[in-house]
């Protein structure tokens, strides 16, 4: 799942939206280029007119081919379609502007971040009248106690913590159980909050090492008396909310009605009262665009802008996205005494020139011109900087073509070579070689012959890789088998949609449970730690720091990048007006979308 437009929070990544894409055969061409960008484009904005209509409820869509999970934790959610309704339910905590940072000093915003530079400080200050739904303040002790959720030593599931958060004084030795409290967090009063940091970069701007949304203390609380049962307890199921809604109804795994929490802050700018989010399946995508059922579906796929791009009662807006997918190498395991990424020397994939072959193999160009309609197109160097990205596109990066001939070098290179004339190549130690590689069933018609494709496109440079268990995986069974590196999984295609923050480390880090490719190098870290440093509020350093990055990383090879791709989203008629610029400036929120008497005609 994507990170929605309408979501002014920054973070690295939407952890688990593991999206799976597909594959195509091609040319053979080998040559690179520079640039990227789709074949089709689109409108960003539409006004439709028409009178307004009060007390009507506006229908959300998700396009997504699993259900909602129902954890309802603004921070702490792992599924992208459960994160997608948290996140705009509670709104956003800190403003952004058009690059993705906070804002600072902004008096109106429900919590003001202050930077002290000199101190290393950042002070937060939570507006006089933001209130839970249930009536009662926000304090200080929300704060607090969400940073210590996050840190918490036996909350041994949490997925977001990573090595950004130590830059806060005493946090390391609060999650390493040496401390009660984390020395570095203090209260100034019912309102205020400073935290200490051993430096502070510009990267905080865009969350890093920061919570961006918090948590009720009560709630909290509660919830950290047995993390066994953490995902049943009220934080997760029954979460207060600060934002414009609230989460009042569910339907198990299709739906859940949001209504305006009465207590907020700005409440006059709530222009509608009620939101329901339904998770719409792709195969149904079209027929619900068609009839009018819903009044808006972001992340609108290729497929389904494709047989409904036609219909009248609506319109298609599209932008740029921060999401890539790629295909990705098991390079190592998950030490969970250690806390870190352990690289194995002995995993198949160990020698780059391997990894290197199973990417000339593939022709990414035709999938997305041809299989993706020309919306997605193929990534430049790592992929991990989309143009949506802005001022840290690395114009320089170049994407490699599909090149059987130096793919065939390149395994001949390595050692791996038919041996007994049967088109596959063996092991170097001569042995049968063969590849495991897990894939999901996203819903959609073409998921099995684009897995076949792949397999064609490796087969054709003979590696013999087969599907995990011999089929398509189930998205939860994907995702958990993954994320707990089984060792059938030598081979995965998945995705990420990025949020604001241009920092990696909650993906590539040494410490990050995400890095699902358990690969890291000491030019990693080191990028990482010059990342992290002063000299980053520099614009012109914070580029060059971000392209050097990119380039590492492409060259290392741990995954290549299959597709960037274009956010398109379906706005019915009687959505009075919606412009993607103005979402992504700040000045637009879902919770401003008004309704008219025109109705979702077929």
């Amino acid at each position: 799942m994507k990170k929605n437009k309408f979501l002014k929070v920054f973070s690295s990544a939407v952890a688990l939206s593991v999206v799976l894409a597909g594959c195509s055969s091609s040319s053979n061409n080998s040559s690179s280029t520079k640039g990227a960008k789709p074949k089709v484009e689109f409108k960003t904005s539409v006004d439709n007119g028409g009178n307004l209509k009060e007390g009507q409820t506006l229908k959300y869509g998700i396009l997504s081919s699993t259900p909602l999970t129902g954890l309802w934790n603004v921070v702490f959610s792992d599924q992208a379609t459960d994160q997608f309704v948290n996140q705009n339910v509670m709104g956003g905590t800190f403003p952004t502007d058009a690059e993705g940072r906070a804002k600072l000093d902004k008096e109106d915003a429900p919590v003001k971040m202050h930077l002290d530079r000199e101190k290393n400080e950042v002070t937060l200050t939570i507006h006089k009248d933001l209130k839970w739904n249930n009536g009662e303040n926000v304090t200080s002790k929300d704060i607090v106690a969400t940073y210590e959720l996050m840190g918490n030593p036996k909350f041994t599931t949490n997925v977001r913590y990573n090595d950004s958060f130590e830059f806060i004084e005493g946090m390391k030795e609060y999650h390493e159980g040496k401390a009660n409290t984390i020395s570095g967090i203090k209260v100034k009063d019912d309102n205020t909050v400073v935290i200490k940091y051993s430096q502070l970069r510009p990267s905080i701007q865009w969350g890093e090492g920061m919570v961006t949304d918090f948590l009720n203390a009560k709630q909290v609380e509660a919830a950290s008396k047995d993390f066994t049962k953490f995902a049943e307890a009220e934080l997760n199921k029954k979460p207060l909310s600060y934002g414009p809604y609230y989460i009042s109804k569910e339907v198990n795994g299709e739906s859940v009605l949001a209504e305006a929490n009465p207590h907020y802050y700005q409440k006059d700018k709530v222009k509608t009262k009620k939101v329901e989010f339904k998770v719409i399946a792709p195969a149904q995508a079209s027929s619900v665009i068609k009839s009018g059922e819903v009044d808006v579906i972001e992340s609108v796929t290729s497929g389904v802008y494709d047989s409904s791009k036609d219909v009248k009662n609506g319109t298609f807006l599209g932008e740029s996205s921060r999401y890539m997918s790629y295909v990705g190498f098991k390079l190592g395991k998950f030490d969970k005494e250690k806390g870190e990424n352990v690289v194995d020397p002995n995993s198949k994939f160990a020698d780059k020139k391997l990894r290197q072959a199973f990417l000339y193999a593939v022709d990414r160009d035709q999938i997305n011109e041809k299989v993706f309609k020309g919306i997605r197109f193929t990534p430049t160097g790592s992929g991990m900087y989309p143009p949506a990205i802005g001022q840290l596109v690395n114009e320089n990066a170049t994407a490699i073509k599909k090149d059987v001939e130096k793919a065939k070098k390149l395994l001949d290179e390595a050692g791996y070579k038919d041996t007994n004339g049967d088109g596959i190549r063996e092991g170097k130690d001569g042995k049968e070689l063969k590849f495991n590689f897990a894939i999901r069933n996203t819903g959609q018609d073409f998921d099995q012959a684009l897995a076949d494709t792949f397999i064609k496109s490796w087969k054709e440079v003979g590696l013999n890789v087969v599907l995990n268990d011999g089929k398509l995986m189930a998205p939860k069974d994907f995702s958990q088998r993954v994320q707990s590196d089984d060792p059938s999984i030598e081979i995965f295609q998945g995705a990420w949609q990025y949020g604001t923050n241009p920092n990696r480390q909650e993906l590539l880090g040494k410490k990050a449970p995400l890095n699902l490719y358990r690969y890291t190098t000491d030019a990693f870290e080191e990028s990482f730690k010059v990342q992290a440093t002063a000299d980053m509020f520099d614009a012109k350093k914070l580029k060059e720091a971000y392209n050097k990055f990119d380039s590492e990383v492409a060259e290392e090879l741990p995954f290549f990048p299959l597709s960037w791709d274009t956010s398109i989203t379906w706005v019915n008629k009687r959505v009075k007006n919606y412009d993607l610029n103005k979402i992504k400036n700040g000045e637009f929120y879902l919770y401003n979308i008004e309704l008219t008497d025109e109705q979702g005609a077929k």
